[in-house]
């Protein structure tokens, strides 16, 4: 049944969000698109949604711009996110003077890498919005 939840959620924002050449109007959806870009391994969308000096925080580690993401962990991100499906358990926005933090919480479940993956993953994602591109993603933080 998650599985089937999952699916229905990732469809659900794949089709309801803008193509990359639209600007992103609300802050969660830049935010979806991303998500949906890793689950789908469309690497042009999460380039598109990422700002160039984005800052990424998981496992204790820091990726400091999206060239350094680009070439450390997009791809391994993009497997574990297309091997194991998520469930959004709750989101809150906070928006002021053209910066938004989403705080989502997720149920992880799954396998990867031969292991059982089964988790509660907190994100706290911090987005800018510019009058040139919309809103792009500044920073990621991710912990389980």
């Amino acid at each position: 049944m998650k599985l089937l939840v999952s699916v229905f959620m990732v469809s659900v924002m794949f089709i309801s969000a803008p193509s990359s050449a639209e600007e992103v109007s609300e802050p969660t959806v830049v935010l979806d698109r991303f998500r949906t870009a890793l689950t789908e391994g469309d690497t042009e969308v999460v380039k598109d949604v990422l700002s160039n000096d984005v800052f990424i925080f998981e496992g204790g580690g820091v990726e400091r711009s999206l060239a350094e993401y680009s070439a450390h962990h997009l791809k391994s991100d993009i497997k574990f996110s297309q091997a194991v499906p998520s469930q959004l358990l709750e989101r809150t926005v906070q928006e002021a003077d053209g910066l938004a933090v989403i705080t989502s919480r997720y149920s992880v479940s799954g396998e990867y890498n031969g292991r059982e993956v089964d988790l509660t993953m907190n994100e706290t994602v911090t987005v800018s919005n510019t009058t040139e591109s919309g809103w792009k993603i500044i920073r990621i933080h991710w912990s389980n």
